[in-house]
Order: structure tokens, then C-alpha cells, then sequence
């Protein structure tokens, strides 16, 4: 199944919290055999909890596999959206810079020549004075990808406090301006295409 998931909520469980997360929503709702000792069942691929958006949840142990060759191989494509403030140097491009958890903060990533690859191709759709509202496609899919290197080019997202943005009012508290907002995949030789449409406080920056 394909589920937008609300920004608040995180996509399986923590050492550190007890709340519902989506890996609950999915063992609560459509009965996933408990056994997997990272309580990821039905979980491929995640989301940070202050990000909103669609998410692929496999409730089926036979195609499992299946959906994890295709996100190793990136043949799953994922298009996100996101609000910035200021403005990239070019209309659009590639950030082609290696990750590693950062030093300073182990909860964050940083631009490191030791790090993992990482690649963001990234276009600006509008422009306000004060932000720019960009579609973002991941060609990797690194932890904090998209917010550690937006950091890096002095762009943080709005509202996103952990990569150096100020605080937003117009961004309810644990969300930030980034949604995966467009998911396609090939399933048994049948093409799937899943799309939403921008969060309400989004607009309310863009338009400001």
C-alpha cells in the first residue's frame, strides 16, 4: 500500500520513544506477523519523523524482497518538495557530495569526503523574496539526505531547527518544509504513479 504519512509521526520504532508509529498503524490494522527484531515489518523505506508524505508499505512477505532490490536499484522513483530559505546559485543541478554523521551532533549528517555517496538533483518550481520552493529527485538515498545537503549549500529547509534554519510560525511544531510528494514503481509488469498535493502551510509561506 501507499500511505501519506502526517509529519509528527515517526516511520518505525526507537530505543528512545513508545509512541504509535507506522510500522504499529500497519501490524494494528492489517494483522503483519511480529518478527522482526528491528520492528520494521511493512517498512521499506522510511521518512524522518518531521517529514510528511508518501510512503510504500509492503504487506506482503512474498514481495518484500522484491520492493528492496528495487529501492537498492533505484528503480523506485521519488520526487520531494521542499521550502528553503534564500536561494540556490543556479536555476537548478546536481549536489554530487558524500555524507557522513557529523561530528559535532550525531544526529545530524554532514558533507564528508569519507561519507557514503549521495546525490540530489534539484530545481527551483518559484521564487519569493525571502525563499524558494524547489522539486528535489534522489538519486541516493542517504539518512538526512536532502536536509544535510541543502545545509551544506546554505539553503536550509524552512522550519528545520536541526540543519541551521530559523523557526517558522507558519510550520505547526515537529515539521519542516520537505514532502515526498510523487512515488512510481513497476509491480508484476503493471506501472504504478502516486501524487499529492502541496501541504497547506506551504502555500502560506509561498504566497506570504
Amino acid at each position: 500500500m501507499v500511505l501519506n504519512k502526517p509529519y509528527g509521526m515517526l516511520s518505525h520504532p526507537t530505543s528512545h520513544s513508545k509512541e504509535i508509529t507506522v510500522r504499529d498503524f500497519l501490524i494494528n490494522e492489517y494483522n503483519l506477523k511480529t518478527k522482526d527484531n528491528n520492528q520494521r515489518e511493512g517498512i521499506v523505506h522510511r521518512l524522518d519523523r518531521v517529514t510528511s508524505g508518501l510512503m510504500v508499505c509492503v504487506l506482503d512477505e512474498n514481495i518484500f524482497t522484491y520492493f528492496q532490490s528495487q529501492f537498492k536499484n533505484r528503480l523506485i522513483n521519488k520526487k520531494y518538495r521542499a521550502i528553503v530559505e534564500g536561494h540556490p546559485l543556479a536555476k537548478s543541478g546536481e549536489i554530487n557530495l558524500p555524507l557522513a554523521k557529523s561530528k559535532k551532533n550525531r544526529k545530524k549528517r554532514e558533507v564528508n569526503k569519507t561519507g557514503r555517496e549521495a546525490i540530489t538533483k534539484f530545481e527551483i518550481v518559484k521564487k519569493t523574496e525571502k525563499h524558494a520552493l524547489l522539486q528535489l529527485d534522489l538519486v541516493t538515498g542517504r539518512n538526512h539526505q536532502i536536509r544535510a545537503h541543502l545545509e551544506h549549500l546554505k539553503t536550509p529547509i524552512v522550519n528545520d531547527q536541526l540543519y541551521g534554519a530559523k523557526i517558522h510560525t507558519n510550520v505547526p511544531e515537529n515539521a519542516i518544509c520537505l514532502q515526498s510528494y510523487y512515488l512510481s514503481f513497476t509491480v508484476n509488469d503493471k506501472d504504478y504513479e502516486f501524487e499529492i498535493d502541496m501541504p497547506e502551510y506551504f502555500s502560506s509561506i509561498m504566497n506570504m
